[in-house]
């Protein structure tokens, strides 16, 4: 075995993972993607209890706990340095309402765990190995509330087919190279486009594995080992992972990319009658993985889902409170690019949204009783503001009650942030009005 190796069940251990900040984890934006197919979302204004299996860097979950202290979180990762990374933002913020682990996956139904409303893992099941999935199914199954969710994204078939042998050989490649973990992956790297150069039929035969390869090559080395270079490391089908969700009583409700659910964009023009005849949740998705390509999925599946009346979504939709994170200006410039269409949110009721959110954020109710925007109902006034979050030009808002709260938190994790430089930068800053990160 070729120095620095790793030893973690297979997966990489001898660096530490990049600084990532993942808006999908925010729990209230999950709560617009479960809202938006009709089922009642965690409402994160009263107290609720929130897990990351592999938080990395911890960036994410300690931006939650700082801007959510009515809540408690939980994480639990294999590497002592990002434990360490993370303990040390949560002391900078001043928050005690964060608790992290230590420990493989292999440990997690030992441990003396609440029941948790929520359960999120980033890229883990495509990262680790079938009994380590295996064991965070225990955990879900045990631990996890009625009526709350599992947040699962993983690479996804068919979209990595075409790379998936690519990646095997890189595989092969850092594993018998010698050196750091930085050098192995450029020597990897390196080799197999020295493959490439050979003009191999595969890489005719499929051109877009040589987009990917040279967008791999502009990527931090450690970033690369950690998503790509797991012994374990395998894409799913949807059917796959949905399956196993189901067997524990979770079956899928939403996608955390909210644009997703959207099916007049989730998928081409040409394609919409087709898609259209689907009857089925697994048949509407598995045909719009292969409409699209997909090649990372966002799955958000619920124990027991609880199905709305069109009078208690309406409620729901009502009471959604929302924030600006654009200027009404902004719009001109800004694009929502789904793989079905790209979307210019620039209208006179766009720029209304975001002018009547100037002042602060405000539920829908409230935005369709101002005069510029009283001309829309509730679900219509939802239905546009879902757009615009897909797009980021609004999020889902905390209450004035928790962000005021978490207003002293924020701002001691942000300057905290502000002094981290280089490699070491965090590229989000917390937002107290909408309880999570945002990309700076």
């Amino acid at each position: 075995m070729a120095p620095g190796h790793d030893t973690g069940g297979g997966y990489v251990t001898s660096a530490p993972y990049v600084m990532r900040f993942h808006r999908a984890l925010n729990p209230r934006r999950l709560g617009l993607a479960v809202l938006a197919n009709g089922f009642a979302p965690l409402n994160c204004d009263a107290p609720y209890t929130y897990m990351e299996l592999g938080f990395g860097q911890g960036v994410s979950l300690v931006m939650l706990a700082a801007a959510n202290p009515h809540a408690q979180f939980y994480g639990v990762d294999l590497l002592p340095e990002h434990v360490e990374h993370a303990r040390g933002l949560a002391t900078a913020a001043g928050v005690t309402n964060l608790h992290l682990f230590q420990i493989s996956f292999a440990d997690l139904t030992a441990q003396d765990w609440p029941a948790f409303d929520l359960i999120a893992m980033h890229g883990v099941w495509t990262w680790v190995a079938a009994n380590y999935r295996a064991d965070i199914l225990r955990l879900v199954d045990a631990k996890l509330k009625p009526g709350g969710l599992a947040y699962v994204s993983y690479n996804t078939l068919p979209g990595w087919a075409a790379m998936e042998p690519v990646r095997e050989l890189l595989k092969a490649e850092y594993d018998r190279a010698n050196g750091t973990l930085p050098e192995r992956v450029k020597t990897a790297l390196m080799n197999v486009r020295a493959v490439e150069k050979a003009q191999p039929i595969y890489f005719r035969a499929n051109p877009t594995v040589s987009m990917r390869l040279e967008h791999m090559e502009k990527e931090n080395p450690a970033y690369l080992a950690h998503e790509y270079l797991n012994a374990a490391w395998a894409p799913f089908y949807f059917e796959d992972v949905s399956r196993e969700f189901e067997s524990i009583g979770l079956p899928y409700v939403a996608s955390g990319n909210l644009q997703d659910n959207v099916g007049d964009i989730a998928v081409k023009p040409e394609a919409k009658a087709l898609y259209a005849e689907m009857t089925t949740t697994l048949q509407r998705e598995t045909l719009k993985d292969v409409l699209n390509n997909k090649q990372f999925r966002r799955d958000v599946y619920m124990r027991g889902p609880r199905t709305l009346s069109d009078a208690a979504l309406t409620e729901a939709m009502a009471c959604t409170r929302f924030a600006a994170l654009m200027k009404p200006s902004d719009l001109a410039a800004a694009k929502l690019t789904t793989e079905g269409a790209t979307l210019t949110l620039n209208a006179p009721v766009h720029r209304a949204f975001l002018k009547a959110l100037e002042a602060g954020p405000r539920t829908v109710a409230e935005l369709c009783a101002t005069p510029a925007l009283s001309s829309l109902n509730v679900n219509a006034a939802f239905g546009t503001l879902f757009l615009l979050a897909a797009m980021s030009a609004v999020e889902a808002a905390a209450s004035d009650g928790v962000a005021t709260a978490a207003q002293v938190f924020a701002e001691r994790l942000n300057t905290e942030i502000d002094t981290r430089k280089g490699e070491g930068a965090i590229p989000a800053r917390v937002s107290a009005a909408i309880g999570a990160g945002v990309e700076a």
